[in-house]
């Protein structure tokens, strides 16, 4: 008789806004082993009608979560200014954690997180789903792992929406706009297209459109690398999807990408595996550049230089795949994709870039 595989792993969700519900709910529900066991949540109106479409356990506060036998996993979708704290109160009592990205809001943050999860021996991780995205993963297969534009010396990523943050989100305290919210995706996977080149310098401007919050609108955030490579990250909430998402030029070639990965709308629309980028006018655009003109050659008799370009769909992304992998890693199956310490990194640049913007000039880091 086949002995019966582990119980899926109990998943409890801190936090029941846009990013509780419509991401870290949806995908623990579609992971296999994984469960949700239940939801924190402060609201009595969202804990009935979470009992009422889910069936599920609800707690009014965390610590009645923690003292639930039968969690295994906390996840937390709750404001940024709030992780630590929670973070280290689940992990002291014996869960697992995966907390909402940024990870915190300092590197002191991080490193009282961090040595509490290696001191509980406990799965940490941070949800940096957009690693899983089509277009990073075509990005990155082109550029770092096929050459195609030999080597790049700058690349711009752009996220530009017209839409005032709500809620927390509109808290400089609370850990709030756009460039803590969607720069953690895009420095990540900087530092990740970098790699193995350290981080050398940040170099940051905010700018204060005139929403009645007291975050920044706009953001321009320069990374300087070891290996020469200059990354250009800016975020937006006051103008529309005018930039490039994804830009970059190299030796031997460049690349622009327009538009945003269509899991998150397949995704809230109920059916994550039904997206597609249909829109060719967001395909990447991949032009290469003869590079075997004979420069001892007079200038006249030289030829021109030839350019050719592809129009290439984006590789198809699987966000499914970040939770399958913190599964895999609680069962002691695989290691951990997103590890604690190199989300510590876009922690560090988040921080030197604040810090940039105040000063008006360059921090050095090392990360």
């Amino acid at each position: 008789m086949s002995q019966p595989g582990p119980r899926p792993v109990n998943a409890v969700v801190v936090g029941y806004g846009y990013a509780g519900r419509c991401f870290h709910a949806y995908l623990i529900g579609v992971t296999p082993g994984l469960r949700l066991h239940g939801v924190v949540s402060r609201r009595p109106e969202v804990r009935t009608q979470i009992q009422a479409e889910r069936q599920i356990r609800v707690y009014a506060e965390l610590k009645k979560a923690l003292a639930d036998p039968e969690v295994d996993l906390v996840v937390l979708a709750t404001p940024n200014d709030l992780h630590t704290s929670q973070a280290v109160e689940a992990l002291n009592a014996g869960k697992h954690v995966v907390i909402d990205k940024p990870m915190c809001l300092s590197i002191t943050e991080a490193d009282r997180i961090i040595k509490t999860a290696r001191e509980a021996d406990h799965v940490l991780s941070v949800f940096q789903n957009r690693r899983w995205d089509g277009d990073y993963i075509t990005v990155r297969d082109l550029v770092m792992r096929e050459g195609a534009i030999g080597t790049p010396y700058y690349i711009e990523m752009a996220w530009e929406k017209f839409a005032p943050p709500r809620t927390w989100r509109g808290s400089r305290i609370a850990g709030g706009g756009t460039f803590v919210d969607l720069g953690s995706h895009m420095i990540d996977q900087a530092l990740l297209l970098a790699a193995p080149a350290s981080l050398k310098s940040v170099y940051a401007r905010f700018f204060d459109g005139g929403w009645t919050t007291d975050v920044e609108d706009y953001a321009q955030c320069m990374l300087s690398f070891s290996s020469g490579l200059e990354v250009q990250i800016t975020t937006s909430a006051r103008s529309r999807p005018i930039k490039p998402r994804w830009y970059a030029v190299g030796t031997e070639g460049g690349l622009r990408k327009h538009g945003l990965d269509p899991q998150e709308k397949a995704m809230v629309a109920g059916d994550i595996d039904a997206a597609r980028e249909t829109d060719e006018a967001n395909h990447l655009r991949l032009w290469s550049v003869r590079n075997d003109v004979d420069t001892a050659a007079t200038p006249e008799r030289r030829p021109e230089a030839s350019v050719s370009e592809r129009i290439i769909p984006p590789s198809p992304g699987r966000w499914r795949s970040y939770y399958e992998n913190v599964v895999a890693a609680i069962n002691e199956e695989a290691e951990l994709i997103v590890d604690p310490q190199q989300t510590r990194r876009v922690v560090d640049v988040v921080e030197a870039a604040f810090e940039s913007a105040r000063s008006g000039a360059a921090v050095s880091v090392d990360a």
